[in-house]
C-alpha cells in the first residue's frame, strides 16, 4: 500500500482540488462539483483555462503549417534574375524552402537533385522554353507540380503546340501579382487542386 500521509491524485479531484504543479499550468485549477444532485462531474471554476487551451491549439496549428511550409521545396526558373530572385525571397519569407534556376538546363540539374514539390516556370526561356521545361519535368517528375507564368503573346502559340500533343498546363499572365501566386502555390501543394498537367 502507499504512504497514507501523502495524497494521491484521485484523493486530490475527489475533493475537488488539483495539486499545485505550478503556477499557470493548466492544471492549476480549482474544480467544483455540480450543484445539480444528479451531475457527479466537475465544473471548472475558471474559464480563462478553456481560452489558454484554445490559445496554445492555435499556436500549435501555426506552427505546424510553418513548419509544413518549410519543408515544401518550390524551384522557380525564369532568365530575369530580378524576377526569379524576388520570387525566391517571397516564398522563403512564407517559410517555403525555395530555390532559382536562370535557365531550362539548370532546372533540370537541380531538380534530379533537389527534387522540388513545385516548379514555377517562365515560358519564354533561352534555348529550351519553359512549356518543353514543363513536359520533360511531366515525364521525369511526375510528382512534382507545375506552374506557368508569361507575359509573351507567343506563348498561346507554344501552348496550342503542347495541347494538340496531349499536354495542357495552365499559365499566369505577367505580371503575376505575389499573393497570386501564393494562393495557387497553397493550393497546389495543399492538394487542393488538381496537378496543372494531365
Amino acid at each position: 500500500m502507499g504512504n497514507r500521509g501523502a495524497p494521491n491524485d484521485f484523493a486530490a479531484w475527489e475533493t475537488g482540488e488539483v495539486a499545485d504543479r505550478g503556477k499557470g499550468s493548466l492544471t492549476d485549477t480549482k474544480l467544483d462539483r455540480g450543484a445539480s444532485s444528479h451531475n457527479s462531474g466537475f465544473i471548472a471554476s475558471s474559464p480563462s483555462n478553456h481560452e489558454e487551451v484554445s490559445r496554445a491549439s492555435e499556436l500549435i496549428n501555426v506552427t505546424n503549417m510553418a513548419i509544413q511550409r518549410f519543408s515544401r521545396k518550390i524551384l522557380i526558373v525564369d532568365d530575369e534574375a530580378a524576377i526569379s530572385d524576388t520570387l525566391a525571397l517571397i516564398f522563403r519569407s512564407q517559410r517555403y524552402d525555395a530555390r532559382v534556376a536562370y535557365s531550362a538546363e539548370h532546372a533540370i540539374e537541380v531538380i534530379s537533385e533537389w527534387r522540388p514539390d513545385l516548379a514555377i516556370l517562365d515560358v519564354m526561356l533561352p534555348e529550351m522554353n519553359g512549356i518543353d521545361l514543363a513536359i520533360v519535368i511531366k515525364a521525369n517528375h511526375p510528382c512534382c507540380h507545375v506552374l506557368l507564368f508569361s507575359g509573351h503573346s507567343n506563348t498561346t502559340v507554344l501552348l496550342e503546340e503542347a495541347g494538340r500533343k496531349g499536354h495542357q498546363f495552365e499559365v499566369l499572365a505577367k505580371p503575376v501579382h505575389p499573393n497570386l501566386m501564393l494562393e495557387r502555390a497553397s493550393a497546389l501543394l495543399a492538394g487542393s487542386s488538381e496537378p496543372v498537367y494531365d
